[in-house]
C-alpha cells in the first residue's frame, strides 16, 4: 500500500499550507511514519515560493524551510488525499463545493486537532484510537481515521473551530504566532499518529 496523502488548504499557498505542510512531512520523516503531506491554495500564487516571513518563522521553531511552488488545489487533488485540513471554515466550505465527496474527510486544523486530542485523551475512545499489535502502522492511521470521520460532531471538542489567521502582509511577529499555532496542533496530530 502507499503512503496516506494529508493536504493542507489555505488561500494563497505561500504562508500557512506551506508551513503546515513541511511541518508536518519533517515530523513525519522523524518519527518514520507512512504519511505524506501536501498544500495547495483555493486563490492560489501560483508558482510563487513560500514568503520569507514563513521560511523565518519555521526556522525560529527549528524547522528547515524547503524549496516550495504554491499550486492551484484542484479536484483530484481533494480525490486523491485521505484527510484535507484546511485554515479556516470558509477554506472548507469552499472544498466541499469544489468536491463535494471531500466534505466527509475535509476538517479545519484545528477542528482536526481537537477531534484526534479528545479521542486519544478520552477513555471511552482511547483504546479504539490506539494502534493494535497486530495492525502496521499504515493500516492503523487508516482505520483512525476513518473512526474520526465517524465521530465528527459526536464528541463534545470544546469551542467552535477556530480559523489559522492569514498572516499575508503582516509583520514578523504574527507569522511566529500563525507558525507556533500551526506547530502545537500538527504535533498533537503528529502524537497520536507516532502513537
Amino acid at each position: 500500500m502507499s503512503n496516506l496523502n494529508i493536504l493542507f488548504v489555505c488561500t494563497g499557498n505561500i504562508c500557512r499550507s506551506p508551513m503546515a505542510e513541511q511541518i508536518f512531512n519533517q515530523l513525519a520523516s522523524k518519527h518514520q511514519l507512512p504519511v505524506t503531506a501536501h498544500s495547495a491554495g483555493l486563490a492560489a500564487m501560483t508558482g510563487e515560493p513560500m514568503t520569507a516571513e514563513s521560511q523565518q518563522a519555521m526556522a525560529n521553531l527549528n524547522y528547515t524551510p524547503a524549496a516550495h511552488h504554491a499550486k492551484d488545489l484542484t479536484p483530484e487533488m481533494l480525490a486523491n488525499s485521505d484527510l484535507v485540513l484546511a485554515m479556516t471554515l470558509e477554506h472548507r466550505s469552499d472544498i466541499a463545493r469544489m468536491l463535494p465527496k471531500a466534505s466527509r474527510y475535509s476538517f479545519t486544523l484545528d477542528e482536526f486537532s481537537r477531534l484526534v486530542y479528545f479521542l486519544t485523551t478520552n477513555p471511552e475512545h482511547s483504546i479504539e484510537f490506539t494502534k493494535r499489535l497486530e495492525e502496521t502502522r499504515e493500516e492503523f492511521l487508516r482505520r483512525a481515521i476513518s473512526e474520526a470521520i465517524l465521530l465528527r460532531g459526536m464528541v463534545p471538542t470544546g469551542d467552535d473551530p477556530k480559523d489559522v489567521t492569514d498572516p499575508y502582509g503582516e509583520g514578523i511577529e504574527v507569522y511566529k504566532e500563525v507558525a507556533e499555532n500551526i506547530d502545537s496542533m500538527v504535533k498533537l496530530i503528529m502524537e497520536w499518529m507516532a502513537g
